[in-house]
């Protein structure tokens, strides 16, 4: 089966580095890394010295040292070296995460392999750390639930943001390809909660509060035999209610 391309094109997946990989980051992701981090580093640094180097001439009553401005030269360079290695792992993460996903996403998958018939799945905004959030698809399957994190923290500038994802769901192949649902919430950031994990499901249809016009239907909670639970709000225009039924049903948890 041939592989859909992802609505978004390059999508951050997370940045996770326990994240254990067999894929190679590619040479021309190395360049762009750094580039990156160095403008972001370069940027900092400049302005960290800039601002430290006025405060301190105006405090002064005479001139500083030639000495003294070989310090501050010193100590630019080590902090320079800090923020692009920072920068550079994290933007080096980044883009592993975007390779593997195009990977999987283009990767045919044989008809043998496929399900008989297509999953359901739904499209969810996970708030933490109060005011940060992600993105899944959520494949329900018989197993348990898969989790495939495919949107960092994203703001209310496009209220809409998820509609490709959703639209990729409507493709039937592809929600019968669990060897690549699987792989998919493999990636760092995603999940998997198994039936025997997951001990029940609600659902409420209010509003949350602090979506800013983001475009949801109100949310499920996720109960966890740990005595946890996650709360994933809906986006769209689904109802929760039919959500939780489609989980309850498909896992037979009654």
């Amino acid at each position: 089966m041939k592989r859909a391309v992802h609505p978004h094109g390059k999508l951050v997946a997370g940045w996770a580095f326990g994240f254990q990989s067999t894929t190679m980051i590619r040479r021309d992701a190395m360049i762009r890394s750094a580039r990156r981090a160095a403008l972001i580093a370069g940027v900092i640094t400049i302005a960290t010295v800039l601002s430290s180097s006025l405060r301190g001439l105006r405090e002064r009553s005479s001139p500083v040292a030639a000495h003294v401005w070989l310090v501050v030269v010193e100590l630019a360079g080590v902090l320079f070296a800090v923020l692009f290695a920072v920068f550079f792992a994290l933007n080096l993460r980044s883009n592993l995460d975007e390779q593997q996903l195009d990977e999987i996403l283009e990767q045919e998958t044989p008809e043998s392999e496929l399900l008989k018939g297509p999953l359901h799945g739904f499209v969810a905004m996970e708030l933490y750390w109060l005011f940060s959030n992600r993105t899944y698809v959520v494949f329900v399957a018989p197993e348990g639930l898969y989790g495939w994190k495919a949107a960092g923290p994203v703001t209310n500038s496009n209220r809409r943001y998820f509609e490709p994802l959703q639209q990729m769901m409507e493709d039937k192949e592809f929600m019968r390809d669990l060897p690549a649902i699987k792989k998919l919430a493999g990636l760092s950031g995603g999940f998997f909660i198994g039936k025997s994990e997951l001990t029940s499901v609600s659902s409420d249809s209010r509003r949350q509060w602090g979506m800013g016009g983001i475009v949801h239907s109100g949310h499920i909670v996720l109960n966890l035999a740990s005595g946890k639970s996650r709360k994933l709000i809906l986006l769209g225009e689904i109802i929760p209610e039919e959500v939780r039924d489609r989980i309850v049903s498909a896992m037979g948890l009654g």
